[in-house]
């Protein structure tokens, strides 16, 4: 009994919790999510690897193809065709976008309006 009291606790908590991260201002701040490392950056592309930066990914700039900004969802190609999705909230996926273009000014840029 005492399982369903403190899960009937932690579910709506956690709910709490994610929405924070994911409408966090230093959180979702694009010198936050792109962390440039000389001739690599750091992408912080889930509200989890925000709060513990090791869970991010490192890619090298003269790697990445094609950056695409689809409503809250920033995409950065490889030119493997490996993707990255950063999910951001919609207030913040512009600023990243922009972010994301002056730190790799070689890759295409695309934006599908939805």
């Amino acid at each position: 009994m005492e399982y369903f009291y403190l899960l009937s606790l932690l579910g709506p908590l956690s709910l709490v919790v994610v929405l924070f991260m994911l409408r966090s201002s230093r959180l979702n701040n694009p010198e936050h999510v792109l962390q440039e490392t000389g001739d690599s950056v750091r992408i912080l592309h889930t509200p989890l690897a925000r709060v513990a930066p090791s869970l991010g990914k490192l890619i090298n700039k003269h790697k990445v193809a094609r950056i695409q900004k689809a409503d809250r969802i920033v995409t950065v190609f490889n030119q493997s065709s490996n993707a990255i999705d950063i999910t951001l909230s919609k207030k913040h996926t512009d600023v990243v976008f922009n972010r994301a273009g002056s730190l790799f000014p070689n890759a295409e840029k695309v934006v599908i309006n939805s």
